[in-house]
């Protein structure tokens, strides 16, 4: 009886709720529907959406900013609404008004917590529905129905940008790659949306991706705001269109000293202890005449390394000095080297290149030695010596913000990488700011067959994430700050191949979240002709913004969306696709097979994670090579089928993009497996056979040589003149044709 009861009363509380919610009405847009924004002193809401060149983004003129954002969301907004419901030519549809005429009839409003609101259905909103309260985050929003509008409100004016974007997404739109080609859009004469009472933050702060070169373009910069992605490199000349869009501007890397601290360059002071420059101004360091050795190339000048040796690294007892983004760091013992060093970066961050940087990749050399001194030697580990370096140009910055010289907010993100993955060993400095200093984790030399925290990834993963989590939980834990995330799902040597992570990725990203990291971006992202991989970069973006997203229901919605009534086939070959290419790292980045082929090291296949023919051991066990060429024969007869059969013009394109990222793979793994197979017979001194197989690589090597289009899509990194060079074999492989194939020539 009591059950019965219980059912009952749960039974009739469900029918209540049903009936409050049924009784909120549906809103029905159609193209009388008006959009309410403030555009502030500009003349109208189309002139602040685009008057991004005419604001100072330094922070200082906050309403300009803002007006000029949620302008633009407005007219994004006008736009796609219009060609949901085919009436981009009438130019009354979506009429962009004022918000003071956000009361008159049916409308959609824009605005944001950052707004002084003077408008009362606006302020009734805010205070009904507590959102000072609910809006927390930066860039979080609110959308809200209430009678015959619909409230888009944010916590900021990325805030109400990134709503526009939801909002259109509930209505069916999508961007899954730049361009036309990549955008879906519903057509509908009348839209009819159902009561929302929504609110939306990121888990990630900083989402994107790490460039330092200006290789973006509009297309690409649109598709990274509609998907809410937020982190780019100031190398973008158009830096004031990133900063309307949402777009944080990070700069650095690993050539701070090389740009600060050259050892080639003129010394700019009056050294002491040299005649020829007295009318430089004066030097304010000391000298060190027992290491002094004057002009030695007797050039006439000092350069910095002649003039203070001792700023350089001692490895071996002589000084080093660096060259370019590799060798050996500074003596980050001498506190005249640092000065120098810091002084010119706050000269930079405040009126040069870096002047508009919200954050700096603060990065010493690329895997470099650390000075040997008898002054550095008590500092610790690379990385408890980086983490003293880091708080002293921390310090530099600080004090320029207090003098108004740098008159923004600058965080320094520090790499946890190669020589310093592991935890500092000691307390770090009693003033070291927590807030503004972010280590970022670098796992480059990661699998990716496994998930980074896979514990039977011996080989690679293991002691990586050990790593990781001694930042984290391993007691002592002395570095108590933020964490962001350094990807490599295009690792240079990659070379843009069609690699695909939606496996990999949804875990891992869960994972680090629940580690507490807060920030993420990848490496050498390819910014066209990026086929299959427009699901990494969509995925990516999603996950950023929710990792708890329903990744199975997003790729469903991505298939179904995205190639119709070739969704089915079109995902079976994608997951072909992902388990074929998921062992990229064992062919050619970390302990890969190319090198074993370069440098004629025996065995070739020297890993539990890769073998010719198809093994699976205990631990380690990976994608074998044999097993990615049969998986690709599998995608190519789908491709081939799904090709021939009738499609639209659009999905033609897009399938046209897809099979030549397929063709870039099957070229790639075919010419490894022959490859391989040619020099294996060639030890065994089965000269018949090597020439067999050798042969059987000479198409797949031709066309890699002709493939130059993908391997020019990304950075200079990773980028390479063709598909045959990007092997990193070439040259062996010529060497090979002269002995193996009389005549031979590509």
């Amino acid at each position: 009886m009591k059950f019965q009861l219980k059912f009952l009363f749960i039974t009739l509380l469900f029918c209540f709720i049903t009936i409050i919610a049924c009784t909120q009405p549906d809103v029905t847009i159609d193209s009388s529907c008006q959009i309410a924004v403030d555009s502030g002193l500009f003349s109208s809401p189309e002139q602040a959406a685009f008057a991004e060149q005419q604001i100072d983004w330094s922070g200082q003129d906050t309403a300009a900013m803002r007006a000029c954002t949620e302008c633009f969301a407005a007219v994004e907004l006008k736009n796609y609404l219009s060609a949901i419901t085919e009436s981009n030519d009438d130019k009354n549809a979506f009429k962009i008004v004022s918000l003071d005429q956000a009361a008159a009839g049916n409308s959609i409003v824009l605005t944001s917590l950052s707004a002084e609101q003077t408008t009362p259905i606006i302020s009734k909103i805010i205070k009904k529905y507590k959102l000072e309260n609910k809006l927390e985050k930066n860039e979080s929003f609110a959308i809200i129905t209430k009678s015959d509008k619909i409230f888009i409100i944010g916590k900021d004016r990325t805030g109400t940008l990134y709503g526009v974007y939801h909002f259109l997404e509930k209505l069916g739109v999508r961007w899954f790659e730049p361009g036309k080609m990549g955008e879906e859009i519903p057509k509908s004469d009348v839209i009819t949306v159902q009561a929302i009472n929504e609110i939306q933050s990121p888990h990630f702060i900083s989402r994107g991706f790490w460039a330092w070169e200006d290789r973006g373009n509009t297309d690409f910069y649109l598709w990274m705001a509609r998907n809410k992605l937020n982190y780019w490199t100031i190398a973008e000349p158009n830096r004031a269109f990133l900063r309307k869009i949402g777009i944080q501007l990070t700069f650095g890397g690993h050539k701070h000293f090389e740009r600060f601290l050259n050892p080639d360059e003129e010394y700019p002071y009056n050294h002491p202890l040299f005649k020829g420059d007295e009318k430089k101004a004066d030097d304010p360091y000391s000298v060190s005449k027992a290491e002094y050795k004057g002009d030695v190339n007797r050039d006439g000048k000092l350069s910095y390394f002649e003039a203070h040796p001792e700023w350089y690294g001692l490895i071996d007892g002589k000084r080093t000095p660096f060259e370019g983004e590799f060798g050996t760091n500074i003596c980050t013992s001498n506190n005249d080297a640092i000065q120098e060093l810091c002084y010119k970066l706050v000269d930079e961050l405040a009126v040069g290149e870096w002047r508009d940087a919200g954050s700096l990749n603060f990065w010493p050399i690329d895997g470099g030695e650390w000075c040997e001194c008898e002054k550095c030697k008590p500092l610790g580990t690379p990385t408890d010596r980086l983490l003293v370096l880091v708080n002293q140009v921390h310090q530099a910055i600080e004090k320029a913000q207090e003098r108004n010289y740098i008159k923004r907010d600058v965080k320094i993100v520090f790499p946890i990488y190669h020589e310093t993955l592991s935890p500092p060993t000691r307390p770090l400095p009693q003033d070291f700011d927590y807030d503004d200093c972010i280590g970022t984790y670098f796992p480059i030399e990661r699998c990716y067959v496994h998930v980074l925290d896979d514990s039977n990834c011996t080989e690679y993963n293991a002691p990586l994430w050990e790593d990781f989590i001694g930042w984290i939980k391993t007691e002592p834990v002395y570095y108590k700050g933020q964490f962001f995330i350094g990807e490599y799902y295009n690792v240079s040597r990659i070379k843009s191949l069609p690699v695909l992570y939606t496996r990999i990725m949804p875990h891992d990203l869960l994972t680090y979240y629940n580690y507490g990291a807060r920030h993420c971006h990848y490496m050498h992202v390819y910014t066209k002709l990026w086929g299959m991989k427009r699901i990494n970069n969509y995925l990516f973006a999603k996950l950023l913004w929710d990792v708890n997203t329903d990744t199975d229901h997003l790729l469903n919605d991505y298939f179904n969306r995205f190639y119709g009534n070739s969704a089915l086939d079109m995902k079976e070959l994608y997951d072909k696709m992902e388990y074929a290419m998921s062992s990229i790292k064992q062919w050619r980045h970390y302990y890969h097979l190319a090198d074993q082929i370069d440098k004629d090291l025996t065995p070739l296949f020297h890993l539990e994670h890769l073998k010719l023919k198809e093994y699976h051991p205990e631990k380690n066990d990976g994608v074998d090579l044999e097993e990615s060429v049969l998986s690709l024969k599998e995608c190519r007869k789908i491709m081939d089928t799904v090709i021939k059969s009738n499609n639209t013009a659009n999905l033609v394109t897009r399938l046209s993009e897809d099979d030549q990222n397929l063709r870039y793979a099957e070229n790639t793994v075919n010419f490894y497996y022959y490859v391989a197979q040619a020099i294996e017979a060639e030890r065994a001194e089965n000269l018949t056979e090597a020439r067999d197989f050798f042969t059987k690589s000479i198409p797949f090597a031709r066309a890699l040589q002709a493939e130059t289009e993908i391997v020019q899509t990304s950075s200079s990194h990773a980028n390479a003149k063709n598909g045959l060079e990007a092997t990193r074999i070439e040259n062996k492989y010529r060497e090979m044709g002269k002995r193996l194939a009389p005549g031979f020539r590509l």
